[in-house]
């Protein structure tokens, strides 16, 4: 193939994928064996779409990554028109409270959330959105990187995804919210 059919293919690769993609992965995919010129097929793209001041971007992301997404400024007046995972409100208010709250005990967010919250946590990590590790007698729970991808964010950074959250958190869960700072409070007063 030449390099409009090579350049047409990696656009359309990174279309298709719906998230972001290594270019040893796109290598493999799509039998271009040169790394270095699938990386210049993909800064050729990115300029084209930046040329023409384009909604949709190409962006390096999480270290080694290329997704082709809609760019920030465009994408707070779409976003309700993306596809999400199959979540049920319960576990969307379980992941939105990990994302604003992380790291996180899991005992601690049970104690938030109510015992439906061990099987929120369960779906959660199946899906590979959130991480559990051991942390003393219960476990530390937090974001990866497929939720990071997943919902827009250019790397999976807590203190980002925090501040995002937090508008929706404090909207959503002011109840929680004060509990978690009376909380808070009393623990510092023990000490």
């Amino acid at each position: 193939m030449g390099l409009i059919e090579d350049k047409a293919l990696v656009e359309a690769a990174l279309f298709v994928s719906g998230r972001p993609l290594s270019v040893k992965e796109l290598s493999k995919a799509l039998g271009i064996k040169s790394l270095d010129y699938l990386e210049k097929l993909i800064e050729l793209i990115a300029a084209e779409y930046a040329e023409r001041k384009s909604a949709i971007e190409v962006v390096r992301v999480l270290g080694d990554k290329y997704v082709m997404q809609v760019k920030q400024e465009y994408s707070q007046k779409v976003i309700h028109l993306m596809p999400r995972p199959d979540l049920r409100t319960g576990e969307l208010k379980t992941l939105a409270l990990i994302a604003y709250l992380q790291p996180i005990e899991q005992s601690r967010l049970v104690k938030l959330r109510g015992s439906q919250a061990y099987e929120h946590i369960r779906k959660l990590l199946e899906m590979g959105l959130i991480y559990a590790e051991p942390y003393e007698r219960t476990k530390l729970l937090g974001t990866t990187p497929k939720f990071a991808e997943l919902y827009g964010f250019p790397e999976n950074d807590p203190m980002i995804i925090k501040e995002a959250f937090k508008k929706v958190v404090h909207a959503e869960y002011s109840d929680l919210i004060e509990k978690l700072e009376k909380g808070e409070a009393a623990s510092e007063g023990e000490e």
